[in-house]
């Protein structure tokens, strides 16, 4: 019986459906192992943290401070999410011989490598355009709320008017304002002002100092004005120049680097944004520049990571049974998340450029990729 030329011309668009329906069923069961995976060990983690406070909705605080830092840590693993879908995928279609029939119909072994390279680097693009939103919001609130609950009231935020610390204390607040950091120095401030609040927030004193060096938590400022209740006080014309005074803040140096630190809470709509203002403010912003670079490879970051997964699977002849494969998938995740942070170290402390240390292991990820690839397709 001779085969319709329609139904043969249609065939390889159909294998290409199916293989495209199981590489997203293969990764949507990944991902729901790891969303398990990620809600259990961020629920024990909150459940150790609170396991001493008096919370009257225990659970239910938790529950929500794990699901707020879920989505963030999610595309953190993606590059395991992904790198072990593509590892059972080419398995199964190998051991239940779809491979050869797709070979039959006319696919060459590229184009089933690709299919699910191409379908892996669309999902990178709506992750950094659609989720990182989401994942950021998520996160910027479970610090906030995380904040609250660890006794830490103190708000810091970085805009175009300055860089802005509200502080609580036993007595009342404090809102402190600087100009900006002084040459990328978290240690010394410029142009400050330091507002001083009762604990109905009335007005106590303000302090106005050009220069503040910070050690530890004591704050030294440099020139100052002080207005006390309305009436502005300075000291002798002849040493107004050299009058200094202590102050004493919960907010260190820690604190600060810390807060600027995290670009995780930054969406990839925001980060150009931000960048610019901590450039102005006298910060090089340089983890906001990491973050930019990483949410710009990572489509091309998954689409390599499909390709790597072929290694284990098509680039070998012999037929490894499912934990062998895990086993490979999870050593290869390691060895990827390590040359990961080893290129952002090398980035940050200004051996290469950032964007060069952030694009390396990238670029040689996809480079090795391709040569297995045509290995493959030579065999």
């Amino acid at each position: 019986m001779k085969q319709n030329p329609n139904e043969r011309k249609s065939m390889p668009i159909k294998i290409i459906k199916y293989l495209s329906k199981e590489f997203l069923d293969t990764l949507l069961v990944v991902f729901v192992v790891f969303l398990s995976l990620t809600l259990l060990i961020n629920f024990v983690e909150e459940m150790v943290f609170f396991k001493n406070k008096k919370l009257d909705n225990f659970f239910f605080v938790i529950s929500y401070l794990t699901l707020s830092k879920t989505p963030s840590t999610l595309i953190d693993l993606s590059i395991f999410i992904f790198l072990f879908s593509g590892i059972f995928f080419f398995d199964k279609i190998i051991k239940n011989n779809e491979l050869n029939t797709a070979l039959l119909s006319g696919i060459s072994k590229i184009t089933t490598v690709l299919i699910p390279s191409f379908i892996s680097f669309i999902l990178g693009i709506l992750i950094i355009l659609m989720i990182t939103p989401i994942s950021s919001a998520s996160l910027k609130f479970y610090e906030k709320t995380k904040r609250v609950y660890s006794q830490n009231e103190n708000l810091i935020i970085m805009n175009n008017t300055g860089l802005w610390f509200m502080e609580t204390q036993s007595t009342g607040f404090n809102i402190i304002r600087a100009d900006k950091i002084f040459n990328n120095d978290f240690s010394k401030l410029k142009n400050v002002t330091i507002y001083n609040l009762d604990k109905k927030f009335n007005f106590l004193k303000r302090l106005d100092s050009q220069n503040v060096v910070i050690s530890n938590k004591n704050w030294s400022l440099k020139n100052v004005n002080i207005l006390n209740n309305g009436s502005l006080k300075k000291s002798d014309k002849k040493i107004s120049s050299k009058l200094s005074t202590e102050f004493t803040s919960s907010i260190n140096i820690n604190d600060l680097k810390n807060f600027f630190s995290n670009a995780a809470t930054v969406s990839f709509w925001n980060i150009l944004a931000n960048i610019k203002t901590s450039n102005e403010r006298g910060y090089s912003g340089d983890e906001l520049k990491v973050q930019f670079h990483k949410y710009l490879s990572l489509p091309i970051y998954l689409f390599a990571t499909i390709l790597i997964s072929t290694i284990f699977t098509l680039g070998i002849k012999k037929n490894y049974n499912t934990f062998v494969y895990l086993f490979f998938g999870i050593m290869l995740g390691f060895f990827i998340y390590f040359l990961n942070d080893l290129s952002v170290a090398i980035g940050l402390s200004n051996i290469l450029p950032i964007n060069i240390a952030v694009w390396s292991p990238t670029m040689l990820l996809l480079f090795l990729s391709i040569i297995n690839l045509i290995k493959i397709n030579e065999q």
